[in-house]
């Protein structure tokens, strides 16, 4: 009889290849790599679909605790960065970011858009000429006025050592005329960064993007807070809005439709709270990884 009962089983088995059923992925990057189509969608002539899921797979395979996070936020984040056309990872223009949510018990990933991104972001409307952000320095001479001539003087010091970090400032140039300027202290910059997820507040000291490439994130805050005054295209400073939220839903066409996890149920990487295991039932064998990751495949929506 058991004989028979593994024979019907595998006729099952058979019959559900030849009629082209899709295996379960098995992993997250699994997951990612099937979901190729919609995320060509969301893309759409901005980057290769073929070489964002390379760049986006060597993330995840290159930090341990971006595959520890929960599925739904991975494909969330990346699909906001197709969605905007910017490559994920250090050195392109966006990173996946993992936190831990102590509501969730679990690690949560966020896109959060790197110096670069922003630059291209800007470049990319098509009605700026040019744009730059640099840092200003103690021993460099700096000069900026206000009114109805706005003027702007850096000189970088060159006889050696240029001194503590002192401001941050950016000017775009307009197509057809005109022009934008920002300029940021260092206080108010590390302000921004205090206020951020990616800061330990138990410990003083900032994390993730903050610790590793605080200088980008300068430049980044300035054109960041002088975003709303360019002529940026309306989709994309909608989703450049909502990024470092979490979300657990997919939305091919528009991202910042999706709803988000309020921020404050996150904590910065190296200090959340380990979970606490749970209580066994003895009557249910616990979920395998496997189980867990196809639970929340099945939960999955993609419009």
């Amino acid at each position: 009889m058991a004989s028979v009962t593994g024979k019907n089983m595998e006729n099952k088995l058979a019959v559900k290849k030849d009629q082209g059923i899709q295996e379960r992925p098995k992993t997250l990057i699994d997951l990612v790599l099937s979901k190729k189509n919609e995320f060509a969608q969301a893309i759409g002539n901005n980057v290769n679909p073929d070489k964002f899921l390379r760049v986006a797979t060597f993330c995840l395979r290159t930090n341990p605790t971006l595959m520890k996070c929960s599925a739904p936020s991975v494909l969330s984040a990346l699909m906001q960065s197709a969605q905007l056309g910017l490559e994920p990872g250090v050195l392109g223009h966006c990173y996946l970011v993992p936190f831990w949510s102590n509501k969730l018990k679990s690690f949560e990933a966020t896109f959060i858009i790197s110096y670069k991104g922003m630059i291209e972001l800007a470049r990319r409307s098509g009605n700026i000429e040019s744009i730059a952000a640099r840092l200003v320095y103690e021993k460099d001479t700096f000069e900026f006025e206000y009114g109805l001539e706005e003027k702007i003087v850096h000189k970088p010091y060159l006889e050696g050592p240029r001194g503590e970090m002192k401001l941050v400032y950016m000017i775009a140039k307009f197509v057809g005329g005109g022009h934008y300027i920002e300029v940021m202290t260092k206080n108010e910059i590390d302000q921004v960064m205090i206020q951020s997820k990616s800061y330990d507040s138990k410990k003083g000291e900032p994390t993730g993007p903050w610790k590793d490439h605080y200088e980008e994130m300068a430049k980044k805050t300035v054109i960041r807070r002088a975003f709303k005054y360019l002529p940026i295209s309306v989709d994309d400073m909608r989703v450049v809005e909502q990024e470092g939220r979490v979300k657990h839903e997919v939305n091919v066409q528009d991202m910042s439709t999706v709803d988000w996890i309020e921020t404050e149920d996150y904590t910065a990487e190296d200090i959340r709270e380990e979970p606490q295991p749970e209580e066994k039932q003895p009557d249910e064998p616990p979920k395998s990884d496997l189980d867990k990751l196809q639970e929340e495949v099945d939960q999955l929506n993609f419009d």
